[in-house]
């Protein structure tokens, strides 16, 4: 499975990126702002995409947005600092899977993702 992290935070961006690493399965990718996601997005097919909402250089939901309309089986998570409803809906509405407020634990996370304790379900 292939992962690509976009946060901007370097520490939330490492700890994520090694939590993935512990699942065998996952090849995980980051970027820092939306022109490096774009970048790799393009080159690359990934299965899941965790992004910060707010990137140095645009939005993340609006850039997710446009990725679920591409390709409708992409796991996508929008993580941000707002507790805003109305973006929650929005993200919802866009058919992106988990939306986690910061600070989060990494069980919201494993459960945003459909990830067991034996590895990856609900990923083809």
């Amino acid at each position: 499975m292939k992962v690509l992290i976009i946060e901007q935070e370097k520490t939330i961006q490492q700890s994520l990126f090694y939590f993935m690493e512990r699942f065998n399965s996952c090849e995980v990718s980051l970027a820092r702002s939306k022109k490096e996601g774009i970048s790799l997005f393009e080159s690359i097919p990934f299965d899941v995409v965790l992004c910060g909402d707010r990137l140095p250089d645009g939005s993340g939901l609006e850039m997710l947005k446009e990725w679920m309309i591409k390709n409708p089986k992409l796991i996508s998570i929008l993580m941000t600092v707002r507790r805003d409803d109305l973006l929650r809906q929005e993200a919802i509405r866009a058919g992106i899977h988990g939306y986690l407020e910061k600070p989060f634990d990494l069980k919201q996370l494993e459960e945003a993702m459909c990830i067991s304790d034996f590895g990856l379900r609900n990923v083809e």
